[in-house]
């Protein structure tokens, strides 16, 4: 039997058909949430009380796992990972990847994180960039506050606002406008360009992840802000 290879228009045509389509009721709920009239979250969805996938035994691990894990078994998120072990190690050695050799500033990174976050209804990941990691990175109470009514909201530098909008235009569109990626190459090199949208994308991807299969929150860790 034959298997025919997508190409890369294909992949990238279904990835375009998979952008979040803009309904009235959601448009106003971005409106009033986002502060930009053209994008919306994800729709709601009721999220689980437990793991659809348990995790892993961290006593049971097998040598392979735990080249994965190190010597603690690894977080709860990366034990269910290990069901799929060779996706998860390739997949967690990117995402570390992005977590520590990271070109753009800490600030920046988590300013993208903390709105792809926001609009893909990431709880996990808000609780564990927004309670620690944007603070570390010197986001103020005032602008984690902020972060959900956008980049229109008052009290952005130009900066800043280009930087949400980027999160905001890769969530509905898969595309960075010019006007956007012209304010962000005033102060990126090329090479901290595409790591926007690496960020972007590898934080909708975890969201994704975290949503369908139920990884619970840490405790003592608040999710999203109602």
């Amino acid at each position: 039997m034959r298997f025919r290879i997508p190409t890369l228009g294909a992949l990238l045509a279904a990835a375009m058909l998979a952008a979040p389509a803009l309904t009235g009721e959601a448009i106003q709920e971005s409106r009033a949430n986002s502060g930009s009239p053209a994008v919306q979250r994800v729709d709601p969805f009721t999220p689980l009380t437990a793991p659809r996938i348990p995790p892993l035994d961290p006593s049971s691990l097998t040598p392979a796992q735990q080249a994965v894990t190190g010597p603690q078994g690894g977080s709860t998120q990366l034990r269910i990972c290990l069901h799929n072990l060779e996706m998860c190690r390739q997949y967690w050695a990117f995402t570390r990847h992005l977590g520590f050799n990271y070109t753009l500033p800490l600030r920046d990174k988590e300013l993208l994180i903390l709105r792809t976050a926001w609009l893909s209804r990431g709880d996990f990941i808000w609780g564990v960039h927004g309670s620690g990691g944007g603070q570390r990175a010197g986001i103020t109470d005032d602008e984690l506050l902020r972060i959900p009514r956008g980049p229109a909201a008052g009290g952005w530098s130009d900066f800043d606002a280009a930087l949400l909008r980027a999160a905001d235009e890769l969530h509905a569109s898969r595309f960075i406008t010019d006007a956007t990626w012209a304010t962000l190459a005033e102060r990126y090199d090329e090479a901290q360009l595409l790591e926007v949208i690496f960020v972007v994308g590898n934080y909708t991807l975890l969201a994704m992840y975290h949503n369908s299969v139920g990884v619970p929150l840490e405790p003592g860790v608040p999710g999203l802000p109602q």
